[in-house]
Parts: C-alpha cells; sequence; structure tokens
C-alpha cells in the first residue's frame, strides 16, 4: 500500500515547464585525491607531451558520430564544447593515474575483468534502428542499463516512449563527447605506460570517456523519471565509469570531467521544451508500470 501511494504521489512530481538546473557533486575518493597533483607538464617526462592518439588507430563508427545531428539540443552549445583541458601526458597527475590504474590492474579479480569487459559491451549507438541487425538487442539493452534497479520489467520492449528520449539524449551526448574526444586527442593510458594491459583497445581518444558521459547522462535523467531510486542510478554509472580504469582504457581524469559534463549536459536538456515534453511522456510511463509491478 504504501509502495502504490509513493508511486501516485509521484505523479504529481511533475516535470517542470521552465529549466530546473541541477548542481553538480564535488569529486569524491580517488579521483579527488588524484587531482591535486599538478596538470602542468613535467620537464623530466617531456617526451611523453609529443605522444597524441594515433589517427590511423581510429574507428569509422567514432568518425560518425561527430556528424551527427542533435535531437533536442543544436550541435553548438558553448558550454558543452568546453571542458578543462587533460592533465599533460608528461604531468604529476598523469602519472599518479598511471600508478594507480597500475595498482589496479595487478589486484584486479577474475570476476571483475569479466563483469567489467561485459560492461564495456553496454553503449548505444543511436544510428542502430533495425530489429534485423544482429547488434539491435544489444545496441538497444544498452540504453536501459542504467536505470535496470527498477526492476525486471525496465525493458525498451516494455517502455518505447522511454526509448525513444534515452535515444535521443544519447545522439545528442555522441555527437558532443566525441567532438571533444578528438578535440584533445589524448592518447590512451596503455600508449603511456608500456605495463598496462588493457582488456580492450578503443578506437577512439582517451578525453572525455565516452562510456562513463553516457552512464552519468542516462542517471541524471533517471533521477528526474524516478527521483527515489536517483543514489541507485548514480552507483550504476560510477560503476561504469570504475569500470573502465580497472580494465586499463581511461584515466580517473577521463572519467570524472565526464560526471561533471553529464550533469551539465542535462542541465542544458531541461531548457528544451522538445527534450520537457519527451521526458514527461516517459515519467507518466515509467509511473503507470511501477503501479502495475507493485500490486
Amino acid at each position: 500500500m504504501k509502495t502504490t501511494f509513493t508511486l501516485l504521489m509521484s505523479l504529481f512530481y511533475l516535470v517542470p515547464s521552465q529549466a530546473q538546473v541541477r548542481p553538480t557533486s564535488p569529486a569524491m575518493g580517488h579521483y579527488l585525491t588524484l587531482a591535486v597533483f599538478s596538470k602542468t607538464p613535467n620537464p623530466a617526462r617531456a617526451a611523453l607531451d609529443t605522444v597524441r592518439f594515433r589517427m590511423q588507430d581510429a574507428s569509422k563508427g567514432s568518425f560518425v558520430s561527430t556528424r551527427l545531428r542533435g535531437v533536442y539540443l543544436p550541435t553548438d552549445v558553448p558550454a558543452l564544447l568546453t571542458v578543462p583541458t587533460p592533465p599533460a601526458n608528461s604531468s604529476d597527475q598523469t602519472r599518479a593515474e598511471l600508478d594507480f590504474m597500475l595498482d589496479l590492474q595487478a589486484k584486479r579479480t577474475p570476476e571483475q575483468v569479466a563483469r567489467y569487459t561485459a560492461l564495456a559491451a553496454i553503449y548505444h549507438s543511436p544510428t542502430t534502428s533495425n530489429p534485423y541487425d544482429p547488434d539491435y538487442a544489444r545496441n538497444w539493452n544498452s540504453l536501459f542499463h542504467v536505470g535496470s534497479p527498477l526492476g525486471n520489467w525496465y525493458t525498451h520492449a516494455n517502455l518505447p516512449l522511454t526509448a525513444t528520449l534515452l535515444t535521443g539524449v544519447y545522439q545528442d551526448a555522441t555527437y558532443y563527447f566525441f567532438t571533444l574526444k578528438y578535440r584533445f586527442m589524448r592518447p590512451r593510458p596503455y600508449a603511456l605506460e608500456p605495463g598496462l594491459a588493457p582488456v580492450e583497445r578503443p578506437g577512439h581518444p582517451a578525453y572525455p570517456s565516452g562510456h562513463s558521459a553516457a552512464s552519468y547522462a542516462n542517471a541524471y535523467v533517471m533521477s528526474e523519471l524516478a527521483p527515489d531510486l536517483a543514489p541507485e542510478f548514480l552507483k550504476m554509472a560510477a560503476e561504469m565509469a570504475y569500470s573502465r580504469e580497472v580494465i586499463g582504457v581511461h584515466y580517473p581524469s577521463d572519467s570524472d570531467v565526464s560526471r561533471v559534463w553529464a550533469r551539465r549536459f542535462v542541465n542544458e536538456l531541461m531548457k528544451q521544451p522538445k527534450f520537457r515534453a519527451d521526458l514527461a511522456k516517459a515519467k507518466a510511463e515509467i509511473t503507470a508500470k511501477r503501479l502495475v509491478s507493485s500490486r
């Protein structure tokens, strides 16, 4: 009875008609302790500053992403095209991050490798919409990973309006974070530290982290749709970000800038009437399903 009452009350937690600017939470844990190191070049390691992501390693799909058209946002929002410059390759912070990742690698368990390798396959390509595409199920299931604390009923098949909302969000986010990646051309950690043995070798630059940015954007949107589960959604995004560090493909600074950027991104989405209208439809859809599942 209490659950049903809570869900009924959530109907009155209306999507705002005006923009809601949510604050960005401060860095915590290892993101905070690593950020105290100098980000500027260290002359003792100056040769590292010549290393950039190699264009011959770039995947075709990553280039396509920089040419996506906006769904909710135009493709020239200044706030989303501006992030801090990543720490220099030779910097003390990058060295501290690489040492941190070496320690993660030394301690990672087979179970972690298996789980985090599976998480690496959780990403959504907005251009994959053909149900006969062999990647269709994985692609659309990926949209619903962060929101899975809602329950087994939370799937793209059960929630078409939510799927429409989230794929639009991912299309906008994907355009922006890939544009930033190719602006900074940050090499992957294993390009600087030969002791790292990555589980995969992504075909695009490191900064910011696409998996982290998309997951946090998803979590912030889901927090508007089901506010009572916001901490659970954020845990899902945080695990995704951390997994990328454990398997050796992202520096912690890639993850944390993605978290901050994603908050700014969703705040920009909330300014758009079309987004708020689709958000309201998705919220009603999810609320109705939760009522049914709670009986």
